[in-house]
């Protein structure tokens, strides 16, 4: 413990203030972050009143650095030295930096003495130096040198302290307080204050270092007074202390303290946040600075809990305090907590300064702990505001009542409440101090546009663009985490955005004032593109060419302030370089700013047509535009219209720049979906209005007379060419016209060709154009397709794809065009991989690959695919060879240009075989290629033959010598000498990686097919056995021996007849070892994927028997009719959805209404035939003829009727039929009128995949307002996938797969519905519910209303089969009290709405009523009770209280309704409950509802039958369970029990006696009124009523009687409904007795298949764990792969993936497999381990 003395005496490690005492007085400070300059601003605040930012003045005394291993190294990058050098210098710097810490903390203590210590000075708040510059000259003091922070500090940052007076002499302590001259350790140049104002900061007055201290007169000299603001002693961590930032966080309410601007004031609230945790919120608007009162003003000091406090807003600076609150609105909390009546409370609210009493708090333990204890991080406090002794607390009044539910009003009472409690969070300094950086960048931003709009755009002085550019620079680094070195921002590329500082810059308003300097800088913008117009005009009239045009643009449009720019054209000014410069960085800021960060994108998307006004400035906003879209449906969506479509033509036909058609295909498709209204408007604009600035394609096909040709291998000639074909792909533009290739080989060999600039560009700008192509044919889109196939046919395409001559991205665009145009279209259609249902009559008793390969063809008709199977027999011949040269180069994925063209070669593979182009037989002969791509090291290089680099395949345009042979190069870029001296690598990149996945799943495919084809054999064998059955014998199970079964995995136990279905020759050992490989790469997707594989690659016998089970025999002829016309249905449907845009309404002519005139109605007539033709085209191939046409439909206005042909009304009937059919399957109404699932139906339409097809035909675009026919059709799509999982768990779940998992996307009513069927009586399913889907479904209440549909939802998920799903119970109640849009009670106050409402007729029928949603809301919050939840239970007290619930439903206008969701409430809110409720047994409320409304209901329900249907449900089920809940609770005998009680129980045993002697009550209901009675009884019996009751006695023998009588009318009424069931189900399925004896053998079969493989299941799994335990074996010695796998590194590897799969991609099945399969792996170590201790015991 320090004395007294030694505590003045100034130390390292103090934090303090300097504060000027001369001509000039005050503090020494910064102008924030954005400026490093140091200046004394008088009028700021003196020792006194010290300023309002004392945290800029504040320095921390440290001791001298060392710099001469860092000055090295910043000199060395500066100059060019070697990268060896570099890296020397740079660790060196980096041991002295840490030395230089390591001496700061052990001198921290350390008394500092006059003229001997030499110490510096660290700004706290930006944690840099005071630095003098010597080289530098002060701004206004020329005979000064410049006083400045530096980030690292210099040896211009060593100070020297100095006595002012006499009295002190040099070695003497420096006595904190004393008066000081502080002289730089060169000496001779004391810190001075100049008198001079800084002219951009009026009231600053410059810090300065003399340089003569001769010429400075005494009087003049700047003394400094050492002021101590906190000691080294006080300055610990883990403790509250003066200058802290901390968050405030409300315990209970989950919120944090907040301060910000509402409707142009500044506010205090707590802010509610939608983050899954609470404490994760990190708000910068949340962040207050701690300051201890003391008496000195100017000091701080740790925090007690007897110390007083004062909590300032960091980022406005204003305090917090309290005001008396007027506001009348009504919470429980402030009512609670007031006090007396009349008195008053308050609220908090910001003040402008600290030095009103009312800003002053003190803390309030929640622990026990002593007063001179500090206060430490983390604690739990209570607020108590001591000017007005009030306790702070929580309320949930809204400071916007109408639409705000995440600032609720913050107050003061008198009463001290537990639960409000406040946890004291730590902010670190680095947050801190990007706060302090957007800030200050806001507030700079701020005052120089101010200054900009006051004096206009034309008037911006060049220093004032300067620093914004700098400034703007700053940002660009900060949002990148890079410091500044001075490369070209422009050049910085974002990997992983940082979301919290993308976050400070919308909430400090920056993104609103880059766009006020947009707005500022326009008028010059525009001024100087009208100069640039007319000189452009001139230019024209001199035979100004496209290509000179082109040339001379701008080669880089990202380039910042380029050479060019800044030497040649004249027409151009500095000051325009530095405004546009400024635009542009503003855009790109913006481009960092929404990268992968909705909130942002949602901020800078509304101002989406400011930025569209300045497309074509060259300022990036194009660039920007596209970024915000990129992956972004919703604002793509929204925001791309017509209009922008043209505008970005328009730039691309004045600019021809490549960059705007790369913008119109990001538009065009957005994460891997096409978004399809998107691409009509492009192709309409770009195909049909401005084709002409496309580059037309040209396939010539000529005879060669006199070039001979060669083979390959350059041998002697082997004819002449006249009998041979040259196919040449010629270009066309702008009138020239030239060879593909020739271009392509001037741009690659002649450099000194005059036009090979211009070939170049010509080249990039097809390439780009075929991406464009691409993407508008992206998922089937045939307005592209068949615009664009007749031009770019198969055969073009191919000869470009092949020609090595070509650029391989060249190639690549082609290959890619050829997959979206030719291939993925109509008539191909996906394999079916696993066909579950399989007509019994079809199948064959034996099956051969051939055979087989018959039917793997998919939905291709065999006339279709005889017919596209020659069209690409050239395709799959090139992809088969080039994928095999692939294979056998040394070193396949090192050249980054060629793996552009792989990666899309073999994504045309993929889609070959997806569609089923390749037999079985042929897929397992590519295998060994395929896993030649895969592996990276080796394992198959002893399989391949290795070539010379003469007999390498080579892949050429054509098998003859082109004309341009004699100025090409005939070198492949697959000869093994240009690649066998590359070293061999694993390092891939990531296109690579995606090259591999795709071989993947290809790989999948093949071994989906490969279990369908045993799952083929399978059903075979059964056939077999089942033909050889006798008819007097039902079973096959004696019949079937393993070997049978067995055969179909593994061909080498039986004949060599049997297909060998390995992927490669060697029983799974090569892809076993690949896979292996594949698994220890760090590619974490890739990773997965070939884990996955592996994983089947030991489990197929499991595979096998799981997926036979599945499979559905169709034996019948109403399975086999049903079947034959699904499919005939379905693939009509599958026609029509992918062609949608041919039949689906549009508005008007291209998407407007339009009134066509002149020539211009011609032409609309002449599109509308050509749209007609198109879709009679498209209904005929889908069969149905003209008489079908006019068919009427739902009604439609004239204005609509323009594309409502006969045609359209035909298809939307066609569709509606099919619809209605398969609807009809799923279920069926019995005679009780309820529906039942028809799982046979339902199972058949699931193995064909209709559900697929249904939600593709939900995806297509329409027009919701007006085309009223798609609307009924999308209503039907809906109900048919209702229908589908209705009481199905596996359909739900399916659905919950392909539907529910979008959950984002949902929000109409009908969609909510078909959630609601996917979840219905679904357990599993519910508990997958979290917070966020019950957030998204309570938010569309916010958004589109009050809708029944919606609390259904949440209903559904709440209780399913009759069990309480306990989490849901929580969320969902936790978000409902949370939002008032939800919500609707009625009070005492204000019943008469709903006593109106209850009166309404419509309000009474109509199912979407407000009246209907109040009484789905309670039977909701019911329901969340349900199953005593204390939680829910609490929540709902509030909500509703009893004095309510009572006065409601006794009222006469109240319905049945409304009282069952109100008594179910009541019964479970308050009496079937896990917390105490005693206070509804002592109360009247119960006797009141019985005397005042259960008595004259049942009244009414015995003697008018009127009201017996409305009233039967509520008094026989719900009355009846609340009466049997209260009154045999153990509450209810511990109540007093006054003669009124009595006597109304009495009453209400004689309305229950008498309504047990009605005659048509049913057995379930007598039971449960006579159990009423009984309880009534005991009661009576032990009150000693039972006299009063013998009046009844007589009573009881008529239930008896009327009992039996209405046990046998239930009786014949459920007969009555179970013939009529049955009867349909029988005619369905039980009508034939072949089906039934097919059938019940088939699962005699499955569950011997079963007994047979579940050994080998075991053995399999078995192998696995060896195979993990020791994978090197598998392996020779000598091979390199052997030796990565030793060590344990292939267990290390799965655990570690697991881990990342966890935490990282969330893969749990996965995930789950290996834990699985770790867990099989350390028991079967530890067991060998005991085997191997007990054997060493034997030989002991």
């Amino acid at each position: 413990m320090e004395s007294s003395l030694t505590s003045s005496f100034l130390k390292i490690g103090d934090t303090v203030a300097l504060y000027a005492e001369g001509t000039v007085c005050g503090f020494i400070s910064t102008l924030g972050l954005v400026d490093d300059r140091c200046v004394v601003q008088p009028d700021a605040g003196d020792l006194q009143k010290p300023p309002k930012k004392f945290r800029d003045c504040l320095f921390r005394i440290c001791p001298s650095h060392r710099y001469s291993a860092q000055t090295q190294y910043w000199n060395a990058l500066k100059s060019s030295s070697s990268v060896r050098d570099l890296k020397k210098l740079q660790l060196a710097a980096d041991t002295e930096k840490r030395q230089n810490e390591e001496e700061s903390r052990k001198q921290t203590g350390t008394i500092i003495k006059y003229g001997d210590t030499v110490v510096q000075l660290l700004h706290i708040k930006s944690n840099k130096y005071l630095t003098v510059n010597k080289r530098l000259p002060a701004f206004l003091e020329k005979n000064a040198m410049r006083v400045s922070l530096d980030n690292s500090g210099t040896e211009g940052s060593w100070f020297q302290i100095e006595p002012y007076y006499k009295l002190r002499a040099k070695g003497e302590r420096v006595v904190v307080g004393d008066k000081v001259v502080l002289m730089p350790y060169s000496g001779g140049q004391p810190l001075h204050v100049s008198e001079l104002e800084l002219p951009d900061h009026p009231g600053s007055k410059e810090c300065c270092s003399v340089i003569n201290l001769h010429t400075v007169n005494s009087h003049l000299q700047t003394s400094w007074k050492i002021v101590l603001f906190m000691s080294c002693r006080e300055a610990t961590n883990e403790v509250l202390k003066s200058g802290d930032i901390v968050r405030l966080f409300h315990a209970e309410q989950e919120k944090f303290l907040t301060c910000d601007n509402y409707r142009k004031k500044s506010v205090v609230f707590l802010r509610a946040t939608g983050r899954a945790s609470a404490t994760a919120a990190t708000s910068s608007n949340a962040l207050w600075e701690i300051e201890v009162v003391q008496q000195d003003p100017c000091r701080g000091g740790i925090g007690q809990w007897s110390s007083l406090f004062r909590f300032k807003h960091l980022a406005t600076g204003q305090y917090l305090a309290a005001e008396v609150d007027n506001d009348q609105t009504f919470d429980a909390t402030r009512q609670k907590l007031r006090g007396p009546p009349g008195t008053p409370v308050f609220a908090l609210v910001p003040i402008p300064h600290g030095y009103d009493i009312s800003s002053i708090f003190e803390l309030d333990p929640t622990t026990i702990t002593r007063n001179e204890e500090a206060v430490p991080w983390g604690s739990y406090v209570r607020l108590q505001h001591i000017c007005t002794s009030t306790w702070v607390h929580s309320t949930n009044i809204k400071l916007d009542p109408d639409d705000d539910n995440v600032r609720f009003k913050i107050g003061c009472a008198l009463t001290k409440e537990d639960r409000e409690a406040f946890q004291i969070v730590h902010v670190s300094p680095d947050e801190v101090r990007d706060l302090d950086f957007a800030n200050d960048a806001a507030q700079h931003f701020d005052m120089t546009v101010s200054k900009w709009e006051r004096i206009g755009a034309m008037n911006v002085h060049a220093n004032d663009r300067k620093q914004v550019i700098m400034l703007l620079t700053d940002i660009v680094y900060f949002l990148a985490c890079q410091e500044n070195n001075g490369t070209d921002p422009f050049d910085i590329h974002i990997l992983k955005a940082n979301r919290e500082r993308q976050k400070l810059i919308r909430e400090q308003n920056i993104l609103k004032q880059l766009f006020r300097i947009l707005r500022v800088l326009k008028p010059r913008l525009e001024q100087e593109r009208s100069n640039i117009n007319s000189a452009n005009a001139l230019a024209t009239r001199s035979d100004y060419h496209y290509y000179q045009h082109q040339n001379s643009t701008m080669p880089n449009n990202d380039s910042f302030m380029s050479s060019q720019q800044q030497d040649a054209d004249v027409r151009y000014s500095t000051a325009f370089y530095q405004i546009k410069a400024i635009c542009r960085l503003c855009y790109r800021t913006l481009k960092h700013c929404q990268q992968e960060y909705r909130k942002n994108q949602e901020t800078i998307a509304k101002e989406f047509s400011f930025m569209q006004s300045q497309i074509g400035f060259d300022i990036l906003a194009e660039d920007t535009i596209t970024a915000l879209l990129h992956n972004n449906k919703k604002l793509l969506e929204k925001h791309i219209t017509e209009k922008e479509i043209d505008t970005f033509v328009k730039l691309l036909r004045e600019k021809r720049d490549c960059k705007f058609l790369e913008y119109l295909s990001d538009l065009c498709v957005s994460s891997n979906q096409a978004i399809a209204r998107t691409q009509e408007m492009i192709c309409k604009s770009v195909l049909e209005k401005n084709s002409d600035i496309l580059i037309r394609t040209k396939l010539e096909t000529k005879g060669c007379v006199e070039d001979m040709i060669l083979d390959d291998n350059m041998g002697p000639p082997i004819g002449f060419s006249n009998q041979n074909i040259l196919r040449e792909v010629i270009l066309t533009w702008d009138g020239k016209s030239e060879s593909i290739e020739f271009m392509a080989g001037v741009v690659r060999d002649q450099l000194a060709h005059p036009r090979r600039e211009e070939f170049r560009n010509i080249l990039e700008y097809y390439r780009y154009q075929l991406n464009l192509f691409s993407h508008m044919c992206f998922d089937r889109q045939y307005l592209a397709i068949d615009n664009l196939s007749l031009e770019l046919s198969i055969e073009l395409i191919l000869t470009c794809t092949k020609s090595e001559n070509l650029p391989a991205d060249l190639r690549a665009a082609f290959c890619r065009l050829m997959v979206h145009m030719h291939v993925n279209r109509d008539p191909q259609e996906e394999v079916t991989r696993i066909k579950y249902a399989r007509l019994w009559n079809q199948v064959k008793s034996a099956i051969s690959l051939h055979e087989y390969d018959q039917t793997i063809s998919g939905s291709l008709e065999p006339t279709e695919k005889n017919e596209n199977r020659p069209k690409f027999e050239a395709t799959m011949k090139f992809v088969e060879d080039y994928l095999k040269t692939v294979v056998e180069q040394p070193n396949s994925f090192s050249d980054r240009e060629q793996n552009k063209l792989t990666h899309e070669v073999v994504n045309l593979a993929r889609r070959l075989i997806f569609f089923g182009f390749y037999s079985f037989e042929d897929l397992l002969k590519l295998t060994q290629t395929l896993l030649g791509i895969l592996d990276t090291s080796k394992v198959l290089s002893s399989n391949i033959r290795h070539s010379s680099p003469e007999q390498v395949t080579t892949i050429v345009a054509t098998s003859k010598t082109s004309k341009y042979d004699h100025m090409l190069p005939t070198t492949s870029p697959y000869n093994v000498s240009d690649v066998v001296t590359e070293q061999q690598t694993d390092i891939l990149d990531n296109l690579a990686y995606e090259t591999k996945m795709n071989v993947i799943a290809i790989l999948e495919f093949i071994l989906d097919i490969r279990l369908d084809f045993r799952i083929s054999r399978l059903i075979s064998i059964f056939k077999q056995k089942y033909d050889r059955l006798e008819p007097s014998v039902n079973s096959i199970s004696t019949d079937l021996q393993a070997s049978d079964i067995e055969c179909i995995f593994d061909s080498y136990l039986t004949s060599m007849i049997e297909p060998n279905l390995d992927l490669d020759d060697t029983k799974g050992k090569t892809f076993l070892k690949v896979l292996l490989n594949l698994i220890m790469h760090d590619y974490q997707p890739l990773v997965s994927r070939a884990l996955s594989l592996l994983f089947r690659h030991f489990n197929q016998r499991k595979e096998t028997l799981q997926h036979l089970n599945q499979v559905q025999l169709l034996v019948s002829e109403t399975d086999i009719k049903n079947y034959k016309q699904i499919k005939l249905d379905l693939d009509q449907l599958r026609l029509f959805v992918e062609k949608s845009e041919l039949w689906v309404y549009k508005k008007g002519k291209d998407g407007i209404l339009t009134v066509s005139i002149g020539n211009e109605t011609n032409i609309d007539q002449d599109d509308r035939k050509d749209d007609e033709f198109e879709i009679k085209k498209l209904a005929t191939s889908s069969g149905f003829n003209e008489a079908e046409f006019d068919i009427s439909g739902p009604s439609i206005s004239e204005e609509s009727a323009y594309r409502y042909t006969s045609i359209f009304q035909g298809i939307h009937k066609f569709i509606d039929t099919i619809l209605r059919r398969m609807m009809k399957l799923c279920v069926v109404e019995g005679a009780d009128e309820n529906l039942y699932a028809r799982e046979n139906e339902q199972r058949l339409l699931r193995n064909m995949d209709v559900h697929v097809v249904v939600l593709d035909l939900l995806r297509i675009p329409y027009d919701k307002a007006e085309d009223t026919r798609m609307n009924h059709i999308m209503k039907l799509a809906h109900n048919l996938l209702q229908y589908f999982c209705f009481n199905n768990p596996t359909n739900q779940a399916k659905l919950y797969e392909l539907y529910f998992n979008d959950y984002q996307q949902i929000s109409e009513e009908e969609e909510v519905e078909t959630c609601c069927y996917i979840f219905m009586n679904n357990v599993q399913l519910c508990k997958t519910i979290t917070e966020k889907h019950v957030q998204h479904f309570v938010h569309l209440i916010e958004l589109h209303g009050r809708k029944v549909i919606y609390i259904k939802f949440l209903q559904t998920i709440v209780k399913a089969e009759n069990q309480y799903i306990k989490n849901c119970q929580d969320i969902v109640m936790s978000e409902l009290v949370s939002s008032d849009e939800v919500l609707m009670f009625y009070e005492k106050g204000n019943l008469s709405d709903l006593v109106e409402r209850m009166q309404s007729e419509h309000e009474r029928s109509d199912p979407n009523s407000l009246l209907n949603y109040h009484v789905q809301l309670v039977h909701l919050l019911a329901m969340c009770t349900e199953g005593k939840n204390a939680s829910t239970e609490i929540k709902c007290h509030s909500l509703i209280g009893l004095d309510d619930i009572v006065l409601i439903v006794t009222h006469p206008d109240c319905t049945p309704e409304v009282k069952t969701a109100y008594i179910t409430f009541l019964t479970h809110c308050y009496i079937d409950t896990e917390v105490e409720m005693k206070e509804i047994y002592n109360s009247q409320h119960i006797y009141t509802l019985i005397e005042n409304s259960f008595c004259p209901d049942i009244e009414k329900l015995i003697t008018k039958i009127v009201e017996r249907r409305n009233l039967e449900k509520y008094i026989l089920d719900t009355v009846t369970d609340l009466i049997n809940q209260f009154f045999n609770s153990p509450f209810f005998e511990q109540a007093s029990a006054p003669q009124h009680r009595n006597t109304i129980l009495i009453s209400l045993y004689s309305h229950l006696a008498r309504l047990l002697c009605v005659q048509w009550l049913t057995t379930s209901e007598r039971e449960r009124v006579d159990r009423c009675i009984h309880i009534l009884s005991l009661i009576a019996d032990r009150r000693g009523l039972s006299h009063f009751l013998r009046s009844n006695s007589s009573s009881t023998d008529i239930p008896t009687r009327s009992r039996r009588t209405s046990r046998s009318a239930t009786s014949d009424r459920m007969h009555s409904i179970e013939p009529a069931y049955s009867t349909l189900q029988r005619h369905d399925h039980l009508e034939d007795v072949e089906h039934k004896r097919v059938i019940d053998n088939f699962v005699d079969f499955l569950s011997q298949v079963s007994v047979r493989l579940n050994p080998l299941i075991q053995a399999e799994v078995s192998v696995l764990v060896d195979v993990i335990r020791a994978p090197h074996a598998l392996f020779p010695e000598t091979h390199e792969s052997r030796f990565k796998f030793l060590g344990g590194t292939f267990v290390h590897k799965l655990i570690n993936h697991t881990t990342m799969m966890l935490i990282k991609y969330n893969e749990k099945q996965l995930s789950f497999h290996v834990l699985n399969l770790l867990t099989d792996y350390a028991r079967t170590m530890q067991h060998k381990q005991i085997l191997h201790w007990e054997s060493n015991r034997e030989v002991e």
